[in-house]
């Protein structure tokens, strides 16, 4: 998986895992699948969001160029 396919995934977890739990205000099972899944964002960005060349963790960076060896991530 490529790093900004995992930053998508990443975002769009934490996201709809907000959702459900805030979906929870109405009806109370959605807290626990809601709570898993905004916390299942750690996977998708410890295993993938790594710079091509160095291979360390990106962080949020949204940039065009890693902000620990200077290269090209785009």
């Amino acid at each position: 998986m490529h790093f900004q396919d995992a930053q998508k995934l990443r975002d769009a977890l934490l996201i709809v895992g907000f959702v459900l739990m805030l979906g929870a205000h109405l009806y109370a099972p959605l807290l626990i699948p809601g709570a898993v899944t905004a916390l299942s964002f750690v996977i998708p960005d410890y295993l993938y969001n790594k710079c091509p060349h160095c291979g360390k963790h990106l962080g949020r960076n949204t940039k065009k160029f890693c902000q620990h060896c200077g290269r090209s991530i785009k």
